[in-house]
């Protein structure tokens, strides 16, 4: 094999390697913020069985889902919605409820009441306001 040859597919597979390793890389850091994270499906279903809950239903390596966060997060922190659970459910942690949840796509925002889906939001773009009133709207 001449040098030329090799580096050619030194190059190749350093380039296929570095793609496949980015799919599931997370692009942003979703453990400290004002929602809970999802760990199991107990703690899922005893989250939203009471009052006013709000789940933000994402990938972590999902870009739109990125994009949507700094609103679901700011409204997470707002003082006025004390009371209500706020959380987050990572899709590759949690595929199957995802699909029990007839989650099409991230990101997702579902706000329930006493356990039952009231107002639902999908795909990015959704401002702090829309789901502040959506959730002003179940108080």
């Amino acid at each position: 094999m001449t040098v030329r040859k090799s580096v050619l597919i030194t190059l190749v597979a350093t380039i296929v390697s570095a793609l496949a390793s980015c799919g599931d890389q997370a692009i942003v850091e979703t453990s400290n913020n004002g929602l809970v994270d999802i760990t199991s499906e107990e703690q899922f279903n005893n989250g939203i069985s009471e009052g006013v809950s709000m789940v933000f239903y994402h990938a972590s390596w999902c870009s739109k889902c990125a994009a949507q966060r700094p609103a679901v997060e700011e409204v997470s922190e707002d003082g006025q919605f004390a009371e209500v659970f706020f959380a987050e459910v990572e899709f590759k942690d949690f595929d199957q409820l995802v699909k029990d949840r007839d989650i099409p796509g991230f990101p997702t925002i579902v706000i329930y009441k006493e356990g039952n889906e009231e107002k639902r939001f999908v795909g990015q773009g959704h401002s702090r306001a829309e789901v502040t009133q959506a959730l002003n709207d179940l108080l």
